[in-house]
């Protein structure tokens, strides 16, 4: 679940590149960021919303995750109606295809009375849905005993620390220490610390010295990623800091986000590696991927003597001759469309409306979705890769069956929309989608 590469919070949107999906997007890539923070929520209310009711983050999210970068959503909480602040998060979790979830939780939770609130949040949160999920808090626990830190990472996938070294310039100390106390906390948890990448007028403001040498602490401590705080105002009064952070290598996990489905314009294609920061003694990352590829088969369950699955690697691998899996696909259907079963017309329906729900609903949650060559693990990423794929397709495309066959639990079919033609082979297990390759020209 860890994150790894280089995040970036935003708070306020209008403040990011004047609020402009697109070119908030072209300058994470340009920066080679593997992920994005936004707000999304305060308390009991959405953030995020304009003053006439819409949601600034979709567009931003869709746009984000069409060019493959990961995006979380973060959320200030204070525990005073822990069930209905759940519930937003799992909304606005849910409505914005969101790939995680940060709690942001201070001074509100510092009462004797709030671990109760604490647990009753997590609950209601892990209730309803496995999203991965991260606590932000203060960068060193010791010193704020009364947040009830178990009853948070009992639940918790990673933290978040915000090392904000203000009125300092000890960052790199001040990680080690921060890192430390989080180790020796109950329930620890994998650590994804925050460092600052703000300033204050008139006031302190971290130097380019400060923010290397928490870069390259980080390094040396094999941290595997980072976040900074925040856009708004290091893209535009702090913009060495942002080249800084844009310029040094890290080494980033492949997003399971949507794919790219169109050609990002040129402007906007990531940059090349930068050589990491200098240092005597900062370790390097490890170099490549993982050796060796594990092969994803179809289950026992869903096979037929005779019938032949087209799928890759697991783990978005290299694909194999691509254009004969869609002529092995194009074989099976006739020139013709068949009729329809029932489940292949609640497929269609539900890409006709063009909502991400409806149709990730199709899938079990363990489901895998093949698409080019990224393979899409799990209902939820799933979900996101559709929200994506709707956001890219041309105002006013139909859907239309150019083809299809059934055998047993398996379903291939044609379809056509707008300029695109895909071709599928899908594989069921108890009426829902586990198994799925889409072929797209």
């Amino acid at each position: 679940m860890t994150l790894q590469g280089k995040g970036f919070y935003t708070h306020l949107l209008p403040a990011c590149e004047a609020g402009d999906p697109l070119e908030i997007t072209r300058a994470a890539l340009d920066a080679g960021l593997s992920h994005v923070l936004v707000k999304i929520a305060d308390g009991t209310q959405p953030f995020g919303l304009d003053e006439t009711g819409q949601d600034l983050s979709l567009p931003l999210i869709q746009a984000l995750h069409a060019a493959g970068i990961a995006v979380w959503g973060w959320h200030a909480v204070y525990g005073d109606d822990p069930t209905g602040e759940a519930a937003l998060a799992i909304i606005r979790v849910q409505e914005l295809a969101l790939d995680g979830y940060v709690l942001s939780a201070g001074a509100a939770y510092e009462q004797a009375d709030k671990a109760q609130a604490a647990r009753a949040f997590m609950t209601a949160l892990r209730a309803d849905w496995d999203v991965p999920i991260a606590l932000s808090s203060y960068r060193f626990p010791n010193f704020h005993p009364e947040l009830p830190w178990a009853a948070f990472l009992e639940k918790c996938d990673a933290v978040m620390p915000q090392v904000y070294w203000e009125a300092a310039h000890n960052a790199g100390s001040q990680l080690r220490e921060c890192l430390r106390q989080y180790k020796a906390l109950p329930n620890a948890r994998p650590c994804i610390p925050t460092g600052a990448a703000y300033g204050r007028p008139g006031g302190w403001a971290p130097t380019l010295e400060d923010l290397a040498d928490f870069i390259n602490t980080a390094k040396e401590l094999d941290v595997e990623g980072l976040n900074f705080y925040s856009w708004d105002t290091c893209r535009s009064d702090l913009s060495p800091l942002w080249d800084l952070i844009a310029n040094f290598a890290w080494p980033a996990q492949p997003q399971t986000s949507a794919p790219i489905l169109e050609p990002i314009p040129a402007a906007a294609q990531p940059l090349p590696p930068a050589t990491p920061l200098p240092t005597a003694t900062s370790s390097q990352p490890a170099a490549g991927a993982e050796a060796g590829m594990e092969y994803f088969h179809p289950p026992a369950a869903g096979a037929e003597a005779g019938v032949e699955y087209f799928f890759p690697p697991a783990g978005g691998g290299q694909l194999v001759t691509p254009d004969s899996r869609a002529e092995a696909i194009k074989s099976h259907l006739s020139s013709m469309p068949n009729q329809p079963d029932t489940f292949v017309t609640r497929y269609l329906t539900a890409l006709q409306c063009r909502q991400a729900g409806k149709v990730s609903a199709l899938y079990a949650e363990d489901a895998v979705h093949v698409r080019g060559d990224k393979v899409l693990n799990g209902a939820p990423i799933i979900r996101s890769g559709y929200s994506a794929f709707f956001y890219g397709l041309p105002a006013g495309a139909i859907f239309e069956l150019l083809g299809v066959e059934v055998s047993g639990d398996v379903r291939y079919l044609a379809w056509k929309a707008g300029a695109l033609t895909a071709y599928e082979s899908i594989l069921l297990r108890e009426g829902k989608i586990v198994l799925e390759y889409t072929y797209i020209e």
